[in-house]
């Protein structure tokens, strides 16, 4: 430990009876409080509502004070407890256990889709790559829609979808990579493996990574793949259809290829990275790669860097205009395939920047709570403690945390709430990052502690690791079923109506209707589902003629537990729902 270290810890150590390297843990974990304070402060003020407020309140906060106790608690177990679990790690070589933490990830997330989420996808972000996947898989790139529900395509689906101004065909505005590797999947019957394999082979990934980025430490790769296997996080979210973990497994292949380096590393890094930037959303991948080409630069290595430049310039325009693209291809009018181009990339960046305001700081700070409360308890303090010695480092690690930092940046501005997700998702891509700085902090802790204290420590690590895996895990787990079972039902009651069109009013409370207002790509299968406020009074009144309609407002979602909210309702729905009432249209579901 450093005498800079030791100074800013020594007044801690000596109240609390805590030997290196865990008062700089428990450092580690009062500054995490900080955001702690501040997510409280801002959810009071809007009295605990919402979503982001809902989990801050009921979940995370007493896992983040478990967490913090965890960590701290270990510096007072038995050395000889930590001596022996330290001593199991050796009885078999690191690349065992990296094989067996992995296939830990595919095992859970296999068995966790169908236990814990009971094979429903909560969120739009979830459903429209399966939706856009279904549509590959039929050998499509966009779905056709019949001549007679063009008109009701705003209300099948209202949010995420291209814009096609005819409404002849349809698929998500999101970027086609996660959907066709979903396709490909679902094509070999194994759709549920995809996210679990991509979670294993980021396990595998990183410690590939470590073991570039410090050859002589093999103990440290090792170290770096349980803190990433080990986080509930990357556990739950295996379980799900997000396209992130895709985005981190491909984020930590093109490190690894990035550090192998020559002509064969540094092309197939590339071509690894136009796929990452394509997965779903264009900024994940670039701001994490950009860093270690500007350290190219910095470094004077001219080619190189030019390379690398040139080539993810040509990579995010060819995902700037992909939708033009493919709209061009499928035979659109120029004028129509033109409106999704580099103009459209653009306004929809103009609208994300719109919603900059002051009060993004406290939903930040809940969503970086909610971050810390679902990884290894160690994995949050060590990134803190360690974060300023890594920029001071430079290279490889100063380029870890700027893509950390910049992605901070971008969400803190932009988006920083993500309404649902598991862990906070959109660091879900820097999770390699954060870990590979929380193990290489841990090392600068521990190398200059005597042999049996340093020992000790490796054992206290092992230990945080297990309890991490093998009770916080099942413990987010079963938070993330108790949340998504309300939601898989009003979901299956949706589904199971007998009626040809069911209405969704998400007034009176208001709740998420991209929970439940969702349709088969093809119009195939089940009711149209639509969302009332997105129709006209023209509309409703020729689906109440032409038939039975089904119904399904917030009265109904909140019997059933979802998540819902008092507020206004929408007058133009409230003005729909008076003229079904007249109508004598629209059966409640039951």
């Amino acid at each position: 430990m450093t005498a800079e270290q030791d100074g800013g810890a020594g007044g801690l150590r000596r109240r609390l009876g805590l030997e290196p390297p865990f008062d700089s843990l428990a450092i580690g974990w009062l500054l995490w409080t900080v955001c702690l304070a501040t997510a409280l402060s801002s959810a009071s003020r809007s009295g605990f509502q919402g979503t982001q407020a809902w989990f801050l309140v009921r979940e995370d906060l007493p896992v983040f004070l478990a967490e913090a106790a965890v960590a701290v608690a270990l510096a007072w177990a038995p050395a000889a407890w930590m001596l022996r679990l330290g001593r199991m790690r050796r009885r078999a070589p690191a690349p065992v256990w990296v094989g067996l933490l992995a296939a830990a990830c595919v095992v859970a997330g296999v068995v966790g889709f169908r236990l814990v989420f009971q094979g429903y996808l909560l969120s739009l972000d979830e459903f429209l790559a399966d939706f856009d996947a279904r549509i590959f898989a039929r050998g499509e790139l966009m779905a056709p829609v019949a001549a007679a529900w063009r008109e009701y395509v705003p209300a099948l689906q209202p949010i995420y979808m291209l814009p096609v101004p005819s409404h002849d065909m349809w698929a998500s505005g999101y970027l086609p990579a996660h959907a066709a590797m979903r396709a490909a999947a679902r094509t070999l019957g194994a759709g549920a493996l995809l996210n679990p394999l991509l979670s294993a082979l980021a396990v595998v990934a990183i410690y590939g990574v470590a073991r570039r980025l410090w050859p002589q430490r093999p103990a440290m790769a090792l170290g770096a793949a349980a803190l990433l296997a080990s986080s509930s996080q990357l556990v739950v979210t295996a379980m799900t259809a997000y396209a992130m973990p895709a985005h981190l497994a491909l984020n930590l292949v093109w490190l690894w290829l990035f550090l192998r380096g020559g002509k064969l590393g540094h092309g197939a890094a590339m071509a690894v990275g136009f796929l990452a930037a394509g997965l779903h959303q264009l900024i994940f991948h670039p701001l994490f790669a950009a860093p270690f080409v500007l350290q190219l630069w910095l470094d004077r290595r001219w080619r190189l860097a030019g390379a690398y430049t040139i080539a993810y310039a040509a990579i995010c325009g060819f995902w700037i205009e992909y939708w033009q693209l493919e709209l061009g291809w499928l035979g659109e009018a120029r004028g129509a395939a033109a409106s999704v181009g580099g103009g459209w990339f653009m306004a929809r960046l103009g609208a994300f920047l719109a919603t900059i305001q002051p009060g993004n700081l406290g939903a930040m700070a809940a969503s970086l709570v909610r971050f810390a409360a679902w990884q290894n308890p160690l994995a949050p303090p060590l990134f803190l403690v360690g974060a300023g010695a890594a920029l001071r480092a430079k290279g490889h690690l100063r380029a870890l945390l700027a893509g950390v930092v910049l992605m901070l940046a971008i969400v803190t501005l932009v988006v920083p709430s993500q309404t649902q997700g598991w862990g906070y998702r959109y660091l879900h891509q820097l999770l390699g990052s954060v870990c590979l700085i929380a193990v290489w902090t841990w090392t600068r802790l521990t190398d200059a502690l005597p042999a049996p204290r340093r020992a000790a420590a490796a054992g206290a690590f092992a230990a945080a690791c297990a309890v991490s895996l093998l009770l916080l895990a099942p413990l987010h787990a079963w938070q993330a079923w108790a949340y998504v079972r309300p939601y898989a039902a009003a979901d299956a009651l949706v589904r199971q109506a007998p009626e040809p069109v069911v209405l969704v009013d998400n007034n009176r409370p208001w709740f998420d209707m991209g929970a439940v207002v969702r349709n088969d790509p093809f119009l195939s299968r089940g009711p149209k589902v639509m969302l009332l406020a997105a129709l006209t009074a023209d509309q409703v009144r020729a689906l109440c003629a032409q038939g039975q309609v089904g119904l399904f407002d917030g009265r109904q979602a909140r019997a059933l537990g979802v998540d819902t909210v008092d507020v206004p309702p929408d007058p133009h729905a409230v003005a729909l729902r008076r003229q079904m009432a007249a109508l004598s249209c629209g059966r409640p579901l039951s």
